[in-house]
């Protein structure tokens, strides 16, 4: 599933921003350069750089990592399941949230088995925009010559 796929890489980004090993500030300039050109790194440089050239609103990483496990998972998503699969409260998927509704890239609906929940919805102008954010990325790659498994 993608929510898993995302789930390992956050503890991975956290683990390495949050736990920083003696050795690994020496090695900084080489891992560095390594990491600037493996094709991953490259594709999402390139398509954060294209969204951040554009017209339009930008969102932020909490936004677009909200936004993509909308739109990637297939599950049916609720505040407080965001909350658990991105590691952060509830108010502060409640105030992604907020920003993506004005955005109309995700609309929110209440559960109708259980009025306590909110469920996370995707709408048109959200599913055109991932279409897009997958184009430029496709872009990305293939201007690159680079192919991301």
């Amino acid at each position: 599933m993608m929510h898993k796929t995302a789930l390992a890489v956050s503890r991975s980004i956290k683990t390495v921003v949050d736990e920083p090993t003696q050795s690994a500030a020496l090695d900084l300039p080489q891992a560095t350069l390594a990491a600037a050109s493996e094709p991953r790194m490259v594709v999402l440089h390139g398509t954060l750089l294209a969204l951040v050239r554009r017209d339009g609103r930008d969102l932020t990483a909490r936004q677009l990592t909200a936004f993509l496990t909308v739109y990637m998972d297939e599950a049916t998503h609720t505040v407080s399941s965001l909350a658990e699969l991105l590691h952060i409260s509830r108010p502060g998927v409640t105030r992604i949230m907020d920003r993506l509704v004005q955005f109309d890239l995700v609309s929110r609906e209440e559960d109708r088995e259980d009025r306590r929940r909110v469920l996370v919805r995707r709408t048109s102008r959200g599913a055109v925009f991932f279409r897009e954010l997958a184009s430029i990325t496709n872009s990305v790659s293939a201007e690159d010559g680079l192919i991301v498994a």
